[in-house]
């Protein structure tokens, strides 16, 4: 388990922070939406080239690398939708390592390397996150494949250019789960405009529907009935980068509330910031600490892995909206209005659900607490 940071990795980690921080200026005085030129950015300094192989022009999965990088960006960036892009596109790579065929490793590895975005496609409007009730159907006939289906609040459904589809095989047990490798011009499949939300709005969501979409068997992502298994360790990992993201993002918001509290006064004393910003330090410690031990059960295989993630997701969620509303209270009316805190803390609520909601992380704890009981 990570206890330090390698000279390598703090390295990294001060290279991407320093980007992050020149992301922020920048896009304080851009319209809303996606951050094309940003995403770029970060390809273009070989953020992907560290988790792809160097079979196909990577430099070797390192995850602890492509961690510190992370990590130094969300300490300045200020804001979680790139990063949530980021954590998505991250998803897929670890799909494609650990269940891709050559043929999809050489299509897909290079796409990310170019810069192209991928969409995960899990939740349905009437089983949610759900794995285990997805209702989009793939059918096995004489031709080969029919995917037929909807999937909503997907991130970068208006503007993926291919995505991972988790289905269900028809005709057989309702577990039996399997994943669907897309190109967005696939005929068949189509997208909704961009979702209107309350926070994380340069995060570009909405609904795809599949529509008859006839696929071949190399379209398969791994073995088809296992996708449930393969999915799981595929979404483990995001969980713990939401963690860690949910740790880090705040940072300077309580480098700000500090100052704050030592040169503001009310009744001729300094406003009493005491409470708001330990609490904030300790959830960031807390939060920090459980994703870096999330990562090192999920690389080593470990057993309590898969709760662990869910921990540190369902922590890391309730710790950054806390701290979020401690800051609109300690800025005040200020905090209140249309502006940097306000936003922030829009920006949080939408932790409530990113990775899985409450319910949902809960289930997953006690369903792994039985199973190794057992």
């Amino acid at each position: 388990m990570l206890l330090d940071w390698t000279p390598e990795q703090k390295a990294l980690r001060h290279q991407y922070q320093t980007i992050g921080a020149g992301i922020f200026e920048r896009r304080r005085t851009e319209a809303e939406g996606f951050d094309h030129i940003g995403w770029q950015q970060l390809c273009d300094a070989g953020l992907w080239q560290m988790v792809i192989p160097p079979s196909h022009c990577g430099t070797g999965v390192d995850w602890w690398n492509f961690t510190a990088a992370l990590e130094g960006l969300s300490s300045s960036i200020r804001s979680p939708a790139l990063l949530l892009s980021i954590i998505t596109q991250a998803g897929m790579v670890r799909a494609l390592t650990l269940y891709g065929s050559t043929a999809q490793k050489d299509r897909y590895f290079s796409a990310i390397l170019r810069g192209k975005l991928s969409a995960t496609a899990i939740a349905e409007h009437s089983t949610g996150a759900d794995l285990r009730n997805i209702e989009t159907t793939l059918t096995q006939d004489w031709e080969g494949y029919l995917l037929q289906g909807n999937k909503y609040n997907i991130a970068h459904a208006p503007l993926a250019d291919f995505m991972l589809v988790v289905c269900r095989l028809a005709n057989t047990e309702k577990n039996s789960t399997a994943l669907v490798l897309l190109d967005r011009d696939h005929l068949g499949v189509s997208s909704s405009a961009q979702d209107n939300k309350l926070g994380v709005r340069d995060l570009p969501t909405g609904s795809l529907c599949f529509d008859n979409v006839r696929l071949e068997e190399r379209q398969l992502l791994g073995k088809p009935g296992d996708g449930l298994h393969e999915l799981i360790d595929i979404i483990s990992l995001g969980r713990l980068y939401y963690a860690l993201i949910a740790a880090n993002v705040i940072e300077p918001y309580l480098s700000d509330a500090i100052h704050y509290g030592r040169n503001r006064r009310s009744f001729n004393s300094p406003v009493d910031s005491y409470q708001y910003v330990i609490s904030i330090k300790i959830g960031i410690e807390r939060t920090r600490w459980l994703a870096y031990a999330a990562l090192s059960q999920l690389l080593n295989g470990h057993a309590d892995a898969l709760m662990t993630c869910s921990i540190a997701n369902l922590v890391g969620a309730e710790d950054l909206i806390s701290s979020a509303l401690g800051l609109v209270k300690l800025y005040g009316s200020v905090g209140y209005q249309d502006g940097g805190i306000a936003t922030f803390a829009r920006d949080a609520l939408g932790f409530s659900s990113i990775g899985g909601t409450e319910e949902i992380h809960r289930k997953n704890i006690f369903s792994q607490l039985t199973r190794l009981a057992a």
